[in-house]
């Protein structure tokens, strides 16, 4: 039984591992994950499917902006339960 313990709890590390807590908005295309494009990810944030971070210098105009990832794959779930 231990074998089978280590086993299950390898396969949630290795998930874990390949999803990032955040991403990078995409600055062209769609983003490596869910293939969603800049414009769709500002749009859900109006919409209030998620809540994009914004990190930024005080007193500077440009930053970073931050995608959650597990509130995006949420609403990507939810979508998929509502088509089927």
């Amino acid at each position: 039984m231990p074998a089978k313990f280590l086993t299950v709890a390898s396969s949630e590390a290795a998930q874990s591992a390949s999803r990032p807590e955040t991403f990078r908005l995409p600055k062209s295309g769609g983003d490596p994950f869910f293939g969603m494009t800049r414009s769709f990810y500002y749009r859900g944030e109006e919409l209030g499917y998620w809540r994009l971070i914004r990190l930024r210098e005080r007193g500077k105009l440009r930053g970073v902006t931050l995608v959650p990832f597990d509130q995006v794959a949420a609403f990507v779930r939810k979508q998929m339960e509502v088509a089927g």
